[in-house]
């Protein structure tokens, strides 16, 4: 890898740490330290990051009460193990099975095929072939069940062993590796699957609309399959963690799965890396090399988002065919970048992709120089109309460094600038210090990108507090704001807004500090960054958000707001996905230190969002909550994964980690799914808590420790300290 690759991927994923202060043994593996990051590039272009998946631990399987069932098979047929698994169904049918695979189980003319509630554990060695002449159509076989896992004891990714002898091998005679057919709640993890004529993996699942029977892959090896590495359909919430699939004759991964995550994983050396067919697919972190196509964003796919990825080697980088997909911050080099088609795509900030690439309707490019990326290119901004006639640049320096400048001055140079120049995106570079004194605020106008080198601090005190904006952002067509500081004692409604507008929006690395006095509702400010009821793709990356008084950033009537490796501190609460608030993400944020709310929240109806691989620490209220007050209906179908939860001396009695419920039986929060997030010393009420009017989640391979109680459930009565009648299901540890 070129050294010029290496200072892009660092740019693209340290983010998070170093650049705003955050050390390096206090957070999760996966938020790297630049060292860290270079260190791991320089040793492999196809080696992946550290793992976001963590091994979860929980006393039991499914609930404190259940009898587990230990069952140990060696070498044998398929059809004598599954004998064995037939014999012990039926002497105990309500049991958990924990199944221990010590030897080579020969495929012959059946698969082998659990039943619910049964976890493999394949030891060192262990492994499913096979055999010669064999008619069955696959290995293993998971049809119409549920709560079925099946772990690795070694990780196939770093044991060579495992790659000349993977633990499933249909040596090209068997069709698919690993069926699952109308089934759910099924975690593969550590497995690796070679030689079979189709698919190593398929699954049909039970009904895409149901967040509570998803299936995961993490850890994972899939390789020289005839057809797809892994083809989903009808299943929500896929979710696939640091693996890799490589030389497949077709895909990859064939996503058709509404809110799936793929995150650090390879796909490589196949005819297609990526297909993703559904909506609200999070593509994070992955490479894609070495394919004829990297990833294609099908005609069914909206409102993805593909993230700080390796996409690089292929004939076409990515294909667009979909709508209302947000690609940024991607590293391309390919032969051709990008392919355009479908309608309202954008492309932010991607290095290698200019606008020459992007030729024809249905994508709109937006490259504007921040205070992390100041280049030089001619072209910022093209729309999606497939109009040829691209905006150039014009370049403005506004010096305030010897005199501190009014705000309204800036208005009317910005102003006069643009309608000089009515073609063109105006660069503007603000130097020094500048003072807001009116109601006007700062008001960029169309087609704007501001890079702030000083700080803009507001004085006036508004009249009307709850609807003064110091830096409104609402022109057509493109704006962005980066770096500097925005500084407020007194109260403002947002420091920053978007609200009420359509354009692309992007707020890259600012400082907001509100200077607010919290701890409850009524404090100095309301918001540092509001989003309410805009409809373009709205970005909020990097920024360092203080003491906003009330929300950090609110996502509210609206659609496709990304908060994105942001810091957040001392407010209410961090990142709030409210009323009407879908297709959005929160990735890679720190929340901390938030007074009277939580440090995520999902509210009041909200659906089709998802929180992952954030890091939530002191929070005196809850870490992520999820919660229906005062609309009818249902927070549903939201994804909150890999997110790490901590404690602190500040946590509050009746507080937690992770909390659901809702405040009446037409006010609910159901059907969402909370997938292995890390809980850790959390002396509040519970590290999980579920509350009344909380039904039909799905709450599954947590990671839990040191905490003072790992769940209560006010859901039932009496009230227990497991899922009862809320579904969890854990995958034993390979240690127990």
């Amino acid at each position: 890898m070129t050294g010029t690759f290496i200072r892009v991927l660092l740019c693209l994923c340290a983010l998070s740490c170093s650049k705003y202060g955050i050390a390096g043994d206090s957070v999760p593996s996966w938020l790297l330290s630049r060292p860290r990051l270079e260190n791991l590039l320089k040793r492999s272009v196809t080696e992946l990051f550290p793992d976001f998946y963590a091994e979860p631990s929980l006393p039991f399987v499914v609930d404190p009460d259940e009898q587990i069932v230990h069952i140990e098979i060696n070498s044998m047929s398929a059809n004598e193990a599954q004998g064995i698994l037939d014999t012990c169904f039926e002497e105990n049918s309500l049991a958990v099975f924990v199944v221990r695979v010590t030897g080579v189980i020969e495929v012959l003319d059946a698969p082998l095929s659990p039943y619910s509630k049964t976890c493999f554990v394949f030891g060192k060695g262990a492994r499913v072939i096979a055999g010669l002449g064999s008619t069955a159509k696959s290995l293993i076989a998971i049809l119409d069940r549920d709560s079925v896992s099946i772990t690795g004891s070694v990780d196939p990714r770093v044991h060579k062993a495992s790659a000349r002898e993977p633990m499933f091998y249909g040596n090209n005679t068997i069709d698919v590796g690993l069926q699952i057919e109308n089934s759910g709640r099924v975690h593969i993890d550590r497995v690796s699957i070679a030689a079979c004529q189709q698919d190593g993996m398929r699954v049909i699942g039970q009904d895409a609309s149901r967040y509570d029977c998803p299936v995961s892959l993490t850890r994972t090896t899939i390789s020289a399959c005839g057809e797809n590495g892994a083809d989903v359909r009808q299943s929500s919430a896929f979710i696939v963690l640091d693996s890799k699939i490589t030389s497949v004759g077709r895909v990859a991964l064939s996503i058709d799965s509404p809110s799936s995550i793929v995150a650090n994983t390879l796909c490589a050396d196949s005819d297609t890396g990526i297909v993703v067919h559904s909506s609200d697919a999070l593509l994070v972190r992955n490479q894609v090399v070495r394919n004829q196509v990297g990833v294609c964003l099908a005609k069914q796919s909206e409102f993805s988002l593909v993230y700080e990825n390796m996409i690089r080697e292929n004939d076409v980088g990515v294909v667009f065919d979909g709508k209302e997909a947000t690609v940024g911050w991607n590293a391309f080099q390919n032969r051709a970048d990008v392919r355009v088609g479908g309608t309202k795509n954008i492309l932010y900030s991607n290095h290698g992709v200019s606008a020459q690439s992007v030729s024809g309707s249905g994508v709109a490019y937006f490259n504007p120089p921040t205070a992390s990326s100041l280049h030089d290119e001619p072209v910022i901004w093209r729309d999606d109309s497939g109009v040829t006639k691209s905006f150039g640049r014009h370049d403005v320096v506004i010096d305030a460094r010897r005199e501190e400048m009014d705000t309204r001055e800036v208005n009317r140079r910005l102003q006069k600038e643009r309608e000089s120049n009515p073609d063109t995106v105006l660069v503007v570079m603000m130097q020094g210090a500048f003072v807001n004194k009116s109601e006007e605020g700062l008001s960029l106008p169309d087609h704007t990108c501001v890079i702030l080198d000083g700080k803009v601090v507001n004085v006036y005190q508004a009249k009307d507090p709850g609807s003064f904006e110091l830096l409104r952002m609402k022109g057509k067509g493109c704006c962005s704001f980066s770096g500097g500081q925005l500084i407020s004692e007194q109260k403002v409604f947002s420091a920053c807004s978007g609200a009420d507008a359509k354009n692309a929006f992007l707020l890259d690395g600012v400082s907001i500090d509100l200077h607010a006095k919290h701890g409850g509702f009524g404090s100095d400010s309301v918001n540092a960054v509001s989003s309410k009821k805009h409809y373009g793709s709205f970005v909020v990356r990097g920024c360092d958000i203080r003491d906003p008084g009330h929300r950090g950033i609110w996502m509210h009537v609206s659609k496709r707001v990304y908060a994105l490796g942001n810091r957040c501190s001392a407010g209410g609460f961090s990142i709030d996905f409210d009323a009407y608030c879908f297709h959005s993400a929160a990735i890679f944020n720190t929340v901390t230190r938030n007074s009277y709310h939580s440090g995520i929240f999902f509210e009041e109806c909200v659906n089709s969002n998802t929180a992952f691989a954030n890091f939530c620490e002191k929070n005196s209220a809850n870490g992520i909550c999820m919660w229906t007050e005062n609309v009818q209906g249902k927070t549903e179908k939201n994804v909150v994964a890999c997110n790490v939860i901590r404690g602190g001396v500040g946590m509050e009695a009746n507080r937690s980690g992770l909390s659901l419920g809702g405040r009446a039986a037409d006010r609910t929060t159901e059907n969402n799914y909370f997938f292995n997030n890390r809980l850790e010393d959390l002396n509040g009420r519970s590290a999980i808590l579920i509350k009344k009017h909380a039904r039909g989640n799905y709450i599954s391979q947590s990671s839990l420790d040191g905490n003072g109680v790992n769940i209560l459930n006010l859901s039932v009565k009496p009230e227990t300290n497991g899922f009862r009648d809320q579904v969890g299901f854990h995958s034993p540890s390979v240690q127990q």
